[in-house]
């Protein structure tokens, strides 16, 4: 699937069109790192379907990715997207603030890029 058409305009900013966009959930694989807090906000059921641990040091857990969109995102109704983890989501997911640089650069390009500006400015 390719990134979806990119949106005009200013996100809600209080998140209200989140689920209608989606965009900041379509990245690349292992871009969702969990902390230790998040790991126990999830449970052991979340983390072993939602999860996966690298084969390799350092061992980071990271929330899968099919190669081009978290695995919790559902896009089974077209023009929706809820995230099946959203009321446990990883800091990852809940840096990236309706109106922050990261999330304009996702509604711009269709997809989450290389922001690292997740927070909104004062």
């Amino acid at each position: 699937m390719p990134p979806l058409a990119p949106i005009d305009g200013a996100p809600d900013p209080e998140g209200g069109d989140c689920v209608a966009c989606g965009r900041c959930c379509h990245h690349p694989p292992s871009t969702v790192s969990l902390l230790e807090a998040d790991e126990e906000r999830l449970g052991p059921e979340a983390l072993e379907r939602w999860t996966f641990v690298l084969a390799r040091p350092p061992f980071f857990r990271f929330v899968r990715n099919d190669g081009e969109r978290c695995a919790a995102l559902d896009v089974s109704e077209p023009g929706r997207f809820p995230c099946a983890l959203y009321a446990t989501r990883p800091e990852g997911c809940r840096a990236v603030e309706p109106g922050s640089p990261a999330c304009l650069e996702a509604r711009r390009l269709g997809h989450l890029g290389a922001s690292v500006a997740f927070r909104r400015e004062p």
